[in-house]
């Protein structure tokens, strides 16, 4: 039987450049998700500030008009403020769409309904809380796989060190080092070592 060659590409310098982007991108979400309102809009001021601050260089300053750095009314400030949390609402909205709860994973792994959470406390699962309720997304979930859920993934769960939403993000997302497949695909075909090693990235930027 001949055997077949198979030639994954290396990722290119526009590759790397994008991920590298797209990490500082997913680490700074997860800081904006951290704060409070009048957090954000304190961080718009000091940011305004420093930009605009005298002891800057020629070169500093020119650099902040490139970005358009000029003061920001109350009005605005509210503004922003608003549409970055409908950014950031729809952006969870759209991570747990295709989610089921708590009770329908025991019933989908034929458990109990502790065993789930329990599950979830030992990084064995993922699930982000709304409204209340524990959304686990269905993706997850692997009738071959060990335990119900996709191989492997539990140890890319460990190797995580970002929040819920963010490990959704990263795991859906496509990745440039995994030759363009999102972190779950990458999961489905065998390819455990390499995800936990991009796992163990994440972050660090």
């Amino acid at each position: 039987m001949t055997g077949i060659n198979v030639t994954i590409d290396a990722p290119s310098a526009k590759d790397v450049m994008q991920d590298a982007l797209e990490r500082i991108a997913l680490g700074f979400q997860d800081y904006l998700n951290s704060l409070q309102p009048e957090e954000i809009k304190c961080l718009a001021e000091n940011l305004e500030t420093t930009l605009t601050n005298p002891k800057y260089s020629q070169a500093e300053t020119n650099f902040a008009a490139k970005l358009g750095a000029k003061s920001i009314s109350d009005e605005e400030h509210t503004r922003l403020e608003f549409a970055t949390l409908a950014r950031n609402f729809k952006w969870r909205q759209e991570l747990l769409k295709s989610s089921i709860t708590a009770p329908q994973v025991a019933e989908l792994l034929n458990t109990t309904r502790q065993t789930p959470h329990d599950r979830l406390r030992k990084n064995c699962l993922i699930a982000a809380q709304d409204n209340g309720v524990w959304k686990f997304p269905a993706w997850q979930f692997d009738p071959e796989g060990p335990d119900g859920v996709i191989a492997g993934l539990p140890d890319v769960l460990k190797a995580l060190k970002v929040p819920a939403l963010s490990k959704i993000t990263w795991l859906t997302r496509p990745n440039a080092a995994l030759n363009k497949l999102t972190p779950v695909e990458a999961l489905k075909l065998g390819q455990i070592n390499d995800v936990i090693a991009e796992a163990q990235t994440v972050g660090i930027f």
